[in-house]
């Protein structure tokens, strides 16, 4: 069957007012997608006219994030649209089977916020959007479809909207436009605002319940709850952001595309990493910080006391000259008198490590440096009692192992987590060649660059090359292409 030249392959898509098929144009060798007026509505004129819109308000348009229009025709009775066939997936589909993660949402509202301001600052109003209205592709880019009800700001038009109709999907309209009241594009911005905060919170901020009439009347009365309240991991930059855009008056929303862009632009910049470093009140670092100030504090007031018990307590003439080895940190007590010169040192109260043959260190009492002249005595005894034992001249307990004041906690290795996803699931994932399971996966990786393969049987290998720069979460989505 053909429309026109096209030849058609499959049907892809059926909405409320036409059809859409997947057809060849032999003229070039180009898919297309060729969007066919339902016969139920050619016996309206309005329709007609409307449908047909769609391609004069499109023509006008020339933006990578909005699907190109090749042709329009007559054919079977009917009227068709050939237009660039789409690869992607609508966003509705997506929101359905997963939540976004936030770099990925941020970057899907800018895409349309920036095509907004666009198609706005060239007189045209969309009016319808919606998630099934806006197409992800594999690369993640968006393109924005379905300019059926579009408004132009054209005198000229025949097709122009009555004060009092409505027009679009009631649950992403804007107050304005549910009152059939006159509309700029700040209600395309109350509407994206109706999509993100579906991405993020997972509902609607405004839901049908029993009637059309409830739902009219929660757009226009109803302040949902804030998107970080329904779901916690949402930044709160980005929920304000999200609410701004739903505000019930159209003056104190976001007055275009492009200062909506500015402001998720800059809530991206000022995302806190998903992987957040452990902070210094956190009982890991509490573990080994207290011991640590604890011991060096000791240490400290352990020298004050020592040298401040030596200027005290050692007459000048019996302080040593040089110190080559460092002493023990003890308190001592000071005997009576000094006692005589020996070159014995008290085996008790030298440390163990002191070399045998050094003479310039001093023992664990003070004493005088040995006089050669005089001979020793062979029988004198020692004015130091021969009770008292060494241990009151040792009272400090020194640690067994005290860590050195410059001791300081090892830093925490810096770590990204890559999250690779794949279109069908199941792939299998390569990281510089190693083996680290099959998609959905998510990896703990060190900060640097890598390189990820995919493989999936019947499916071709695809290859890139991530950097993982900041300790955050990396979304990797891939969709795989079957083999010829």
């Amino acid at each position: 069957m053909n429309y026109g030249r096209y030849q058609i392959v499959k049907e892809v898509g059926r909405g409320s007012m036409g059809v859409v098929y997947e057809a060849q144009d032999p003229t070039i060798g180009r898919i297309v997608a060729v969007k066919v007026l339902r016969q139920d509505r050619i016996t309206t004129e309005t329709f007609v006219k409307r449908f047909l819109k769609e391609a004069k308000v499109i023509g006008r348009l020339s933006h990578p994030n909005i699907v190109t229009i090749h042709d329009v025709g007559e054919d079977h009775g009917t009227v068709y649209i050939a237009m660039e066939y789409l690869e992607g997936t609508p966003l509705s589909d997506i929101i359905k089977d997963k939540r976004l993660e936030t770099r990925e949402l941020v970057d899907i509202g800018i895409q349309i916020a920036e095509t907004l301001e666009y198609a706005h600052q060239r007189g045209v109003i969309h009016r319808d959007i919606k998630p099934s209205n806006i197409i992800v592709q594999p690369d993640t880019g968006v393109k924005i479809t379905d300019f059926g009800i579009a408004h132009i700001d054209d005198p000229s038009s025949t097709v122009q909207t009555q004060v009092g109709e409505i027009m679009g999907t009631p649950a992403y309209m804007s107050p304005e436009q549910v009152q059939g009241e006159p509309i700029d594009g700040r209600s395309d911005i109350f509407s994206l605002g109706v999509i993100l905060y579906e991405m993020s919170t997972g509902q609607r901020p405004f839901r049908q319940g029993k009637s059309l009439a409830t739902l009219f009347n929660e757009i226009m009365q109803h302040t949902p709850e804030e998107p970080f309240i329904a779901s916690p991991l949402i930044p709160h930059k980005l929920s304000d952001i999200i609410m701004k855009a739903l505000s019930k008056d159209p003056d104190a929303r976001f007055q275009s595309g492009r200062e909506m862009a500015d402001a998720l632009h800059k809530s991206l910049a000022e995302e806190q990493p998903l992987v957040i470093p452990i902070p210094s009140e956190s009982p890991a670092t509490k573990k080994y910080a207290k011991p640590v100030i604890v011991i060096v504090a000791l240490a400290i007031i352990a020298v004050g006391v020592f040298l401040f018990s030596q200027d005290r307590k050692l007459p000048p003439q019996d302080k040593p000259l040089q110190q080559p080895v460092a002493k023990p940190l003890t308190r001592q007590v000071l005997p009576p008198s000094p006692p005589p010169a020996s070159t014995t040192p008290d085996k008790k109260a030298v440390p163990e490590k002191l070399p045998k043959n050094s003479v310039a260190s001093p023992p664990s009492h003070p004493v005088s440096p040995p006089i050669p002249s005089t001979p020793k005595p062979a029988a004198t005894p020692s004015p130091v009692p021969a009770a008292e034992p060494a241990a009151p001249r040792i009272e400090a307990v020194q640690p067994k192992e005290q860590l050195p004041a410059t001791a300081a906690i090892k830093p925490l290795p810096k770590f990204a987590f890559l999250k690779v996803k794949t279109v069908p699931k199941g792939a299998d994932v390569y990281i510089n060649g190693d083996r680290k399971g099959i998609t959905p996966l998510t990896l703990k990786l060190g900060l640097g660059e890598y390189k990820v393969r995919i493989s999936s049987p019947g499916y071709q290998n695809s290859e890139n090359s991530i950097k993982l720069e900041k300790m955050t979460g990396y979304p990797l989505t891939v969709k795989l292409k079957p083999i010829k």
